[in-house]
């Protein structure tokens, strides 16, 4: 007796037959499978703009001159280098010292300076670990420097004091200005800035 094989598909899926006419054609073009692979590696790897790195990178490096200028007026409150300091530091700290006694003026710089330190390598470190919140914490940040050259340079609604900051300090205050501002602007108005801040402890 001949064997014969009478198996049939049990689903309809299998029984369907596949008409070449409506089957989806095949992109041959090899530039596609690239691009695709290029894509699922960028997102794998979480690609970073290259603001956010530069930002990051600007937080370490303000915490690291913020340190060495606390340390220098610990260690050397007499030296050249720390009245350079002291002659500049109202452009590096966003509070008023114009009524710290003169001879007490090196030691609360420096506790200011410390508290700069830390405050900025913080930021640096959640901007490192990718931490949502510290998109806002930043904008804070730098809109509250600004807020507190502008008042204080121009003595908005009687609020500063002219006398803050004196010529020595226009260059630093122009710099440390500029640095807020395009961080702010980067912040509030890069696209889809917080694709790349998947972290949400």
């Amino acid at each position: 007796m001949e064997a014969r094989n009478q198996w049939q598909p049990v689903t309809e899926v299998y029984q369907e037959i596949i008409d070449p006419a409506t089957a989806a054609k095949i992109d041959v073009d090899p530039m596609t499978m690239v691009r695709a692979v290029r894509r699922a590696r960028s997102l794998t790897e979480g690609k970073v703009p290259f603001g956010v790195t530069a930002i990051t990178a600007l937080y370490f490096l303000r915490a690291a001159i913020y340190g060495l200028f606390a340390a220098k007026l610990v260690t050397g409150a007499d030296s050249n280098i720390a009245s350079w300091i002291i002659s500049r530091c109202p452009a590096l700290i966003p509070i008023s010292l114009s009524s710290v006694d003169h001879k007490q003026l090196p030691t609360t710089m420096a506790e200011a300076l410390g508290v700069m330190t830390v405050l900025s390598l913080g930021i640096g470190l959640m901007w490192l670990l990718r931490w949502k919140p510290i998109l806002f914490i930043s904008v804070a940040f730098s809109g509250y420097i600004l807020a507190h050259f502008a008042i204080s340079y121009f003595n908005i609604a009687g609020f500063g004091d002219p006398n803050l900051f004196g010529p020595v300090q226009i260059d630093l205050i122009v710099v440390e200005g500029a640095l807020n501002l395009l961080t702010f602007l980067y912040v509030a108005l890069y696209p889809n800035l917080k694709n790349s801040f998947q972290r949400q402890f």
